[in-house]
Order: C-alpha cells, then sequence, then structure tokens
C-alpha cells in the first residue's frame, strides 16, 4: 500500500480557471466606460472594476469620455461560469445586482455541482455532505444549494491557521472510559458501558454564544457496539428518526446498507480470525461497511467481489480510527508503532516514529476530509494538512494547523461536528467530555 497507488487519495492537478486578481473587483459591478489616450487609441473598462492603484488616466493621460454603457446580464452570466469558486463568493458579495447575477448563472448552468467536482475530491465532497445533510439524499439527487454549501464549508476547513475555543465541558463522575463519541447535527452522543448521554449544542441569538445542554441519558443495550445509522428510518409511531443502530459482538447484526442479517455480518467466530468487536463503520455514499475485530477485519459494498474483503493483523485491537470514506484504518502496536492499513489492499504501513518526543505518543486519531486530528498520550491536541498519502506517513511542521495541550491527561477518542454554522471538536478523555469551537 504505497502512497502512489493507494486508492484512498488522489493528487489531481487543478485546470486553470478566471480568478479574482485578474479581474480586481473592489465593489459593486456598474457600467463600462471608454478612455481616449493620447496616443489615439482607445479602450474600454468596467467603472468600479479598476484596482485603486491602476489609475489608468493618470498614467496614459487618458480623457473618460462623458458616455458609458452596462454590460447586459445574460453577458455577464456566460462571464461568470468561467470564475473559480473563490471569485464566485466574492463576486456574489459585490451587490444585490451581482448576486442575482451569479444565482441566476450558477442555477441554469448548475456551476457549483460541477466545480465542487472539479475542485475538490470526491471522498472530502461524501464527508462534508455525510456531517452536513440532515437527511442522506443520493448524490445524483443534490441540488445547486447542497453543493453551494459544501463549498463554503470546504473553503472554511481550507484555513491555514485554526483556533480553538471552549463551548463547555462535562465530568462524567463514577464512570470511566468512554466508549463511544458520535456526533450528529448539533448533538453529540457519549456512550460509556452501561449508559449513554446525550448533549446538544445551542445558540444563544443575543450573545452569539454556543451553550452545552444534556438533555438525555438512558442504559446501553449491553454487547452491543452503537454506531450512527447510515440509513435512518421514521419510526411510525413515535415519529422519530433511528439515528443510531446497535451492533453485536456474538449475535446476527442487520446492516442498513446491504440488508444483510445473516453471513458476512453476524460476528460469529470464523476460521480466519477471534476476537471481539472493535469498531464499525458505514457510510451511505460509498454503499460500504467495515467491521473491525480484534485480529482482523472485513469490508461489504456492492461493488466488483474480486477485490480483497478481508484482512488479517494481530495490531486492530489497538484501533485509533477506521473511515470507509478515505478507505483506511489507523491503529498501533505494542511499542506505539502506527499502523495504516488500507482497507481496499491486504496490506498496511508500519510508521515508527510518527510525532514528536515531547507528545509522548498518539492515543486518538480522527480523520475529516483533508485533516488529521491526533490526540496524545500527554493531552496534546494536533490537526495537520493532508496533500498526499505522504503526508499521512511522514508528518510535518509545515502542515500543522494547531497545537494545543489541554490540561485532561490522556485523550481516548474525539469527534467532528459540523452542522450549518457550527464547526467543532469533542474531545474525550478517561472521564471528562470537551467540546471545543473551531474559528
Amino acid at each position: 500500500m504505497d502512497g502512489s497507488i493507494c486508492p484512498a487519495w488522489s493528487d489531481d492537478v487543478e485546470p486553470e480557471k478566471m480568478g479574482i486578481s485578474s479581474l480586481k473587483i473592489i465593489s459593486g459591478f456598474i457600467p463600462v466606460k471608454f478612455f481616449t489616450s493620447r496616443f489615439g487609441t482607445s479602450r474600454f473598462t468596467p467603472s468600479r472594476i479598476l484596482h485603486s492603484s491602476d489609475d489608468i488616466p493618470k498614467r496614459v493621460k487618458q480623457k473618460e469620455n462623458v458616455y458609458e454603457f452596462f454590460l447586459p446580464p445574460e453577458v455577464m452570466e456566460k462571464i461568470v461560469c468561467y470564475f473559480d469558486c473563490d471569485t464566485l463568493i466574492k463576486f456574489k458579495q459585490l451587490s444585490k445586482a451581482s448576486n442575482e447575477i451569479a444565482n441566476n448563472a450558477l442555477l441554469y448552468n448548475k456551476q457549483w455541482k460541477k466545480i465542487c467536482h472539479l475542485e475538490i475530491p470526491k471522498k472530502y465532497l461524501i464527508d462534508l455532505f455525510t456531517k452536513q445533510l440532515d437527511n442522506k439524499i443520493p448524490f445524483d439527487l443534490l441540488s445547486n444549494n447542497h453543493y453551494e454549501t459544501a463549498y463554503k464549508n470546504w473553503h472554511q476547513w481550507q484555513s491555514p491557521v485554526f483556533k480553538l475555543s471552549l463551548i463547555g465541558q462535562h465530568d462524567f463522575l463514577g464512570l470511566f472510559g468512554t466508549v463511544k463519541i458520535i456526533c450528529h447535527k448539533r448533538n453529540t452522543m457519549i456512550v460509556f458501558t452501561n449508559f449513554m448521554f446525550l448533549f446538544s449544542i445551542t445558540k444563544n441569538q443575543n450573545t452569539g454564544d454556543y451553550d452545552l445542554k444534556n438533555i438525555d441519558m438512558e442504559n446501553c443495550e449491553t454487547n452491543g457496539l452503537l454506531v450512527l445509522n447510515p440509513r435512518p428510518e421514521t419510526n411510525p409511531e413515535t415519529g422519530e428518526d433511528n439515528i443510531f443502530i446497535s451492533c453485536h459482538e456474538n449475535h446476527s447484526n442487520v446492516c442498513p446498507l446491504h440488508n444483510t442479517i445473516k453471513g458476512l455480518h453476524d460476528g460469529k467466530n470464523r476460521k480466519h480470525y477471534t476476537g471481539n468487536l472493535v469498531d464499525v463503520d458505514m457510510n451511505f455514499y460509498t454503499n460500504t461497511c467495515c467491521w473491525v475485530r480484534e485480529g482482523y477485519y472485513e469490508w461489504h459494498s456492492d461493488i466488483d467481489s474480486k477485490i480483497d474483503k478481508s484482512h488479517e493483523c494481530p495490531h486492530l485491537s489497538f484501533h485509533f480510527s477506521i473511515s470507509v470514506v478515505h478507505g483506511l484504518i489507523i491503529s498501533r502496536n505494542q511499542i506505539n508503532s502506527i499502523i495504516i492499513h488500507g482497507i481496499h489492499k491486504n496490506s498496511c504501513i508500519v510508521v515508527n516514529p510518527w510525532l514528536k518526543k515531547k507528545h509522548a505518543g498518539a492515543s486518538a486519531v480522527y480523520l475529516y476530509t483533508n485533516i488529521l486530528f491526533i490526540g496524545t498520550i500527554n493531552g496534546f491536541l494536533l490537526a495537520y494538512r493532508l496533500n498526499s498519502m505522504d503526508d499521512l506517513i511522514n508528518l510535518k511542521d509545515k502542515n500543522i494547523l494547531f497545537e494545543e495541550q489541554l490540561q485532561i491527561g490522556l485523550i481516548t477518542m474525539f469527534d467532528i461536528m459540523d452542522f450549518e454554522d457550527i464547526k467543532a471538536i469533542v474531545v474525550s478523555s478517561s472521564n471528562s467530555v470537551l467540546w471545543y469551537k473551531i474559528n
């Protein structure tokens, strides 16, 4: 599973597009004016599109004529279709007229969809849609507004530096060891062995601050692993969606993606592996699920059955992260080396060392779009930008987005919240959970 052929990564070269620098837009688009120079040549430029430093009449002693004209909206709509996403966003903010022109061009030409597929790798789009859409909508039914929102969120996640601000903290007295953290919309399910707690983040409309509230608590199903349901359905009696489902170690499991009750999803021991169920990941858009056990994992999809669908490894019990979107499982061995498994290949990479000595070793990992979040044994919370497979294997200082040492001891796990206007990371220690807003 070397970086050049790993299916989880693609280093595509983006096509050249018209950028904002070529237009030098600083305020609302209004008319086009003609100028006549002393050399006898004529030229025109949109007034209010010139940068303040580009004083052409002064530089070439041009005289402004008294007449001006507007470009027809249909012409501007054709021009807008050649803008890249950054330019589109800035152009829409110039005025009501420019916003209407851009919206018409984007609506009838489905530009946001085209641009998103050109500029954002599909796996990252899937990450964004999985977090941000309330109900799972097939790719071919996603609207232009969905793609516009996805791009704006993607643009925010590409900030070169992140800042963290604490939203809230909850200490669980008498409980030890978080089993699972699951973020869904603004809610977070914190799962322990016998209990689970549901928290919600709300926004104070007067101050703009975010508040954390505990809205529910209930007993956990024994010998079951709670995961997010990739195909939630509404209960006709209660009117509520079954957002979470339980996967069992020793019983038959219902896979919402493949409608499988018996066979490959049943959790029974087979001759080529032993061990308890460690984690499960499912994704609606990839139509793939992956079941990780202590010495073996298997993944299932409707794609080519000839591809390897299982892999034995003795280090899966020290599992950190699983992502069917990225096609990766990250774990460690007893000497704290990092094991990177390619889900779709019967191979893995061992990395040692991975972190600096001051970080004392990784204890939690999470992948979201092209960002790697790492929690450490001594409480450091790190984030790295990933541009290639090599950036995952060899962490680079130039790619670091933030480095914070939290006063909570060993970080055991975390999840990302990315819904509407809230971007947050939920961090767990042995008996405390903290919510940090990502700015």
